[in-house]
């Protein structure tokens, strides 16, 4: 059965069609690494810096197959991370048809395409690397490619088990935990080494600097052994799979995959919490009674802040915590890392932004209301900025720890709130955008060449992101002046107000928007009306 839908769905699908989604991934994908490559023009990395690399570097880099256990370990308590068709699930799996025969192939594609996906990231990586780094460009991308698979497939192979053996959801969070703890003590303590994945970050950080002298080590080979183990025992666990979590599972996968689609990106927000069942705390985090003084929908922002889940506040603290080092280690002189750090940024805005969206969610409650929407959104702002304090606080410690010097703090300031409003900015443009348009203007793509609407979506669906990376600027402008010998905190204030004052016309734009596009439809309409008299005589 499952070959036939393949075959059918292979049939349905035109050649050109296929051809042409095969050029545009290879356009795409081929022009962003030739971007980030372009970016990465920085001299070799000095020699106290390469001490620095060669004595944290395993345990730093261990952090992400660490969170990738963590992650997987999640994910399998929570029906991850398989997901098959719904026709599949009605009449394969409740077939009298074991499981290991109907199960198998799915956890072997999932698992084949992560590690095929975290081989590429690496490979990227690794060729990145190689720009600053000495050891050869073959070993950095090889070594790359081998750690992006191995780490990706922890995921998969960790969300396998914990699904296959149904696993407590605190007994996972416990396990993961526990690896985290060992692998940031490691980082505190870089010469006890307790953590076993440092064998496998040691092999692609130490790896190309020391194997053209040391040769391959053992422990490197036996922690990618012991990677593909975990790989097989996932398969064979496969088995034993939960089916209603597979149904489950199948129906939101399929929503999701439509939403991606159409650029939907609040809803993708929101399936994505459906998968991993995060949901609002039935009883907040403090209590707060509306005051007088304050307005009822600063009121509201807050009551909605005091029941986001802890989950949810640790996705912010942890994102909170990467942007910063991502902003520190650009300032050391690795540039596509502002582009790491803006994405961040947008994604910490996305939970913020909360309470801006649920007003988004529901037009006919707010339209409901004798006051301008526009005027209620532009207010569902301010909690949010409010927010973004504790994540500044925790970005500021952060980058000192990361470089222990008083003119950190000073720098963290100067790029910090910028970075901060500029996720916040990028993530209320992309909630507002969804908002119904009162004037009707969203229909006119309809009318449009296939090439102008396209283009047009294209950039609605990136301009969000491209606004938090914009906010996250101001740290280039002060490695240039580093590099230049000029003052760098003089040039990342210049710029830090430049990017503050661009990011002023969001909230603007927010008050204002249902305005803008009825005069901008009045003007339309009215060239057109001049122009058909014109025609007349």
């Amino acid at each position: 059965m499952r070959r036939a839908r393949r075959t059918n769905r292979i049939a349905e699908l035109e050649w050109f069609e296929a051809l042409y989604r095969v050029y545009l991934a290879a356009i795409i994908g081929g022009g962003i690494i030739l971007f980030l490559s372009g970016l990465v023009e920085d001299s070799p990395v000095s020699q106290t810096s390469m001490e620095q690399i060669l004595s944290h570097g395993a345990p730093v880099m261990g952090l992400l197959p660490a969170l990738a256990v963590f992650l997987g370990l999640r994910s399998g308590t929570q029906g991850g991370p398989v997901a098959v068709e719904e026709a599949e699930v009605r009449h394969v799996l409740l077939a009298p048809v074991p499981y290991s025969s109907s199960l198998l192939q799915p956890a072997i594609q999932r698992l084949r395409s992560a590690t095929f996906m975290g081989g590429l990231i690496g490979a990227v990586a690794g060729q990145l690397a190689d720009r600053r780094l000495p050891g050869g460009f073959g070993w950095w991308v090889a070594l790359g490619a081998v750690f992006g698979a191995c780490t990706l497939g922890l995921f998969m192979s960790t969300a396998l088990i914990a699904h296959g053996l149904r696993l407590k959801r605190w007994v996972s969070t416990l396990i993961g935990s526990v690896v985290l703890a060992v692998q940031v003590f490691d980082i505190v303590e870089p010469t006890r080494h307790l953590s076993p994945i440092n064998a496998l970050s040691g092999m692609v950080v130490n790896g190309p600097l020391k194997w053209e002298l040391a040769g391959i080590q053992t422990q490197h080979v036996l922690a990618v052994a012991t990677c593909a183990l975990l790989a097989i025992a996932g398969v064979l666990l496969s088995a034993r799979l939960s089916v209603e979590s597979l149904a489950r599972r199948s129906s939101l996968v399929s929503q999701l995959k439509f939403a991606v689609t159409l650029q939907d990106i609040r809803t993708v927000v929101l399936l994505r919490r459906q998968l991993s069942q995060e949901h609002m705390r039935p009883t907040p985090w403090f209590k707060w009674k509306p005051r007088r003084r304050v307005h009822v929908v600063i009121n509201r922002g807050i009551r909605s802040i005091a029941h986001f889940p802890a989950r949810r506040l640790g996705r912010i603290v942890t994102l909170s915590i990467a942007a910063a080092l991502a902003l520190v280690y650009t300032f050391d002189g690795t540039t596509p890392l502002v582009v790491v750090a803006g994405m961040l940024c947008f994604v910490i805005g996305l939970d913020v932004i909360e309470p801006l969206s649920q007003e988004v969610d529901q037009p006919n409650f707010s339209d409901s209301f004798p006051r301008e929407r526009c005027l209620t959104m532009a207010q569902h702002l301010v909690v949010p900025s409010l927010m973004l304090v504790p994540c500044l606080v925790i970005g500021i410690i952060t980058a000192f720890v990361a470089r222990p010097e008083v003119s950190t703090l000073a720098m963290s300031v100067l790029v910090g709130v910028p970075a901060a409003l500029g996720g916040l900015s990028g993530a209320a443009i992309n909630a507002v955008k969804g908002a119904p348009d009162p004037v009707g203007e969203s229909n006119e793509g309809l009318y449009m060449p296939p090439e102008v609407s396209g283009m047009t979506t294209v950039i609605r669906a990136v301009w969000p992101v491209v606004v938090s990376v914009i906010g996250s600027l101001p740290i280039i402008g002060a490695l240039s002046a580093t590099r230049d010998g000029t003052d760098p905190f003089s040039a990342a204030a210049r710029l830090s107000l430049g990017v503050l004052l661009a990011l002023s016309l969001v909230p603007i734009w927010v008050r204002k928007r249902d305005d803008i596009h009825l005069w901008w439809r009045q003007t339309l309409e009215g060239s057109k009306a001049q122009a058909a008299q014109k025609g007349r005589y």
